[in-house]
């Protein structure tokens, strides 16, 4: 982040110099080795600018970003929606730069907020919030069916009052370190990761527990009263495996997950219990 801040400046001091102006080229020197994922390739970052106006060669200055960040929509119409969002922000930070003083330091919060379905669509409406404020009319409707897309509804059920939802998440894969194949080395992803989201709705906390394999999950407030969320999947965790690769960061990891009440949600040997004070509640298949 510090490095980023530091070529930000750069590029900002050049372009309001007279005397030392900022020539085209300068974005890709100052950005090339600060966009990349997390094996160092600049073709897989979320900005890519390999086609943007690199020095090194012609097909390198075609003028091109490429927001990588994005996957295919299944539907035409979805993608011309997410097109239409794409042109109405480039026009908002044409018109005013996003310039903070410091970049936010998010931390694990990236990992414990940004990835669930609760707080992406959070912060996606105050996008679209500030886009309307700029003049951009917009509506978060017209991102149901992205919403929807992206984080599956898994299943939900209600006992005693109490609203549960699962949905799917998102989870970083982990790139693994290289190994023999043909012609040479190869690093492979560790694609046998899911991360689930639990949103709870109407849960006393002083009266009642739910629990995964057994152990308590501590609940986080989603800043509604009575709401809130957690990400599990095995005791404690909050990723479950899909499937035991012969290779992996944890390749004896059980894919163990809890049971739901209306059996949408199954898994090989857990539960998911709803515990009140001195007696158990239990919703298994």
């Amino acid at each position: 982040m510090n490095e980023i801040e530091v070529a930000f400046r750069e590029m900002e001091r050049r372009t309001h110099s007279a005397a030392d102006p900022c020539p085209p080229w300068l974005v890709d020197r100052l950005m090339r080795h600060l966009l990349i994922d997390v094996t160092g390739n600049t073709h897989r970052a979320e900005f890519c600018i390999d086609k943007l106006y690199s020095p090194d060669s012609a097909t390198g200055r075609l003028g091109l970003l490429e927001m990588r960040a994005f996957e295919m929509p299944p539907h035409a119409r979805m993608s011309l929606t997410q097109q239409l969002l794409l042109r109405a922000l480039v026009a908002r930070f044409w018109r005013t730069p996003y310039a903070p003083v410091r970049l936010a330091r998010w931390g694990t919060e990236l990992h414990d907020r940004f990835l669930l379905p609760h707080f992406v669509w959070l912060d996606f409406n105050d996008v679209i919030t500030e886009l309307n404020e700029a003049g951009y009319r917009f509506e978060a409707r017209w991102f149901a069916p992205h919403f929807e897309f992206r984080f599956p509804k898994y299943g939900d059920f209600t006992t005693r009052g109490i609203d549960l939802e699962l949905r799917g998440a998102l989870e970083p894969w982990h790139v693994l370190g290289e190994e023999g194949a043909v012609g040479g080395t190869a690093r492979y992803v560790d694609s046998s990761l899911e991360r689930l989201q639990l949103k709870v709705t109407g849960l006393p906390p002083d009266r009642y527990t739910i629990t995964c394999n057994g152990a308590p999950l501590p609940l986080q407030t989603t800043g509604t009263a009575g709401n809130l969320w957690r990400v599990c999947a095995t005791a404690r965790g909050s990723r479950h495996r899909l499937f035991t690769r012969p290779s992996g960061c944890t390749p004896r990891s059980p894919s163990t997950l809890w049971t739901a009440g209306c059996g949408a949600v199954s898994a090989a040997a857990s539960t998911m219990s709803c515990t009140p004070a001195g007696a158990a509640m239990r919703r298994s298949r």
